[in-house]
């Protein structure tokens, strides 16, 4: 397969973005930008819509990354920059599984990636609608964006598995 340079990993809160991000960084030798740890100051304090958009800036400008992160208002702007996109599905119960057993594993303490764990109905709703309410959106930013990007989906050994083909 082509070797891509800058990859963008999207999914579901729990869908295993991190972990496939990791895996694909070491075999490739990429930089991990996290908008997750952009964006979380600390456990209470985020940053705006538009510092996020700022501090995306210079890392986008680099040659190579990989970045994991939904964060759909930054989208059109990372797609400017991207080379593959890699969408993992999964289904919704496994999603909110993976969600709640990170919740409690990591419970009152920042999980590996240095991020709080909240667990509210609206976040339980927000995964649960994902293919709903995300997934289209990603398909119309895809639509509007400047170029063809191509894009490969499934689970995370299902997409480590065409990539490697």
């Amino acid at each position: 397969m082509k070797d891509y340079q800058r990859i963008l990993v999207l999914g579901s809160p729990g869908a295993g973005k991190s972990t496939l991000t990791q895996k694909i960084a070491r075999k490739k030798q990429l930089p991990i930008i996290s908008l997750d740890q952009l964006f979380w100051i600390d456990n209470e304090t985020t940053i705006t819509t538009e510092e996020l958009k700022t501090a995306l800036q210079p890392l986008l400008a680099e040659e190579r990354w990989i970045m994991d992160g939904n964060f759909a208002s930054t989208l059109p702007l990372r797609l400017e920059r991207t080379d593959l996109i890699l969408y993992l599905k999964v289904p919704r119960l496994k999603a909110m599984y993976r969600v709640i057993k990170r919740y409690w594993r990591y419970r009152g303490k920042p999980n590996p990636s240095g991020n709080p764990d909240r667990i509210d109905w609206e976040f339980l709703q927000y995964i649960w609608e994902f293919p709903k309410t995300q997934e289209p959106l990603v398909k119309k930013y895809l639509k509007e964006a400047s170029r063809a990007i191509p894009v490969i989906s499934g689970t995370s050994s299902e997409i480590l598995q065409k990539l490697d083909a």
